[in-house]
């Protein structure tokens, strides 16, 4: 079994910050957050007060079952109002499947140009597949297995 690593409050507002820091040196200004539900829905938050961006919207998906094992997306939310620049947020990118499977939603069911959408996480395991426009707060270069506060 992996190591678990238990990451703070205290954490999450730092690599929030980071986010922000990375998004306002890239000049980078948002319409939209879309938020991935369930672990994106505290980070998009969080985003959405710090970077003043109102037009918040969850995308309820799923790409794994509790055991960890990839299944086929599975789409039980859908958002209402997504329009100009997007930053689309989870709490980890891991392997790059939920990113991957938001921005091929996106594609089929928004007009909207595939640069105007950036896709932030807290953390991103090194091997992920997915790195289209990211901005993360953290890579970790370890297998461990990450707890967030709204884990617990």
């Amino acid at each position: 079994m992996a190591n678990i690593v238990n990451l703070s409050w205290n954490d999450i507002d730092f690599l929030a910050d980071r986010l922000v820091e990375q998004i306002y040196h890239k000049d980078l200004k948002f319409d939209t957050i879309l938020a991935l539900g369930r672990g994106g829905l505290v980070p998009g938050s969080i985003l959405s007060y710090k970077l003043k961006v109102s037009n918040l919207q969850n995308l309820g998906i799923n790409t794994r079952e509790d055991n960890g094992k990839f299944i086929d997306t599975i789409i039980y939310q859908k958002p209402g109002n997504v329009e100009g620049k997007v930053l689309v947020v989870d709490d980890i990118n891991d392997s790059g499947k939920s990113f991957t499977a938001v921005s091929s939603y996106i594609a089929s069911n928004y007009d909207i140009n595939e640069n105007d959408v950036y896709y932030a996480s807290l953390t991103t395991k090194s091997n992920s597949e997915f790195s289209f426009n990211t901005i993360t707060g953290n890579i970790f270069y370890t297998d461990s297995w990450l707890v967030f506060p709204w884990d617990k």
